[in-house]
């Protein structure tokens, strides 16, 4: 049957790659991971947010659910049928989980994720906001920007 796979949630995943992706990990002066499993999953989905374009987002996540064998599968729950995701290898799960959720995002929302604009950053966000013109991570990146910008056309 294979181990059933439950989506993870948008949050986490950004956390997830947050706090395990090398690049992230390097900008904030944070040491290495020891966990290369986890740093190796997070790099995967950086890339992801990386990219600039949705075709090419698309694409990388199609490739992270075909190497996790993610399948559609129909079952039957009180009565009526009821779509569950599966991998028959229970090590890919956490790769099935975030790629299932990030072919959902792109595919509701194209365009809706990224890596903060700071060039002192290299987080993940993902935008929820009505304009969907967001460009940082967090109001800290952003306030820094700003503060960059303004020294710089001031400047003598």
């Amino acid at each position: 049957m294979g181990t059933t796979i439950v989506v993870m949630p948008m949050a986490e995943l950004v956390d997830f790659v947050n706090e395990w992706g090398s690049l992230p990990r390097a900008l904030d002066d944070r040491e290495p991971s020891g966990d290369r499993v986890r740093t190796a999953l997070a790099d995967e989905l950086h890339a992801v947010f990386a990219a600039a374009a949705p075709v090419t987002q698309a694409s990388i996540v199609s490739g992270l659910l075909d190497r996790a064998r993610v399948r559609p599968v129909l079952l039957e729950r009180d009565g009526a049928l009821a779509e569950e995701w599966t991998v028959d290898d229970p090590s890919q799960a956490a790769r099935a989980a975030a790629a299932l959720a990030l072919r959902h995002q792109l595919a509701e929302h194209p365009g809706r994720i990224g890596i903060c604009a700071d060039d002192q950053c290299a987080d993940v966000w993902v935008d929820a906001s009505p304009a969907g013109r967001r460009r940082f991570c967090c109001l800290t990146c952003q306030n820094r920007a700003r503060a960059a910008a303004f020294r710089r056309r001031h400047a003598g």
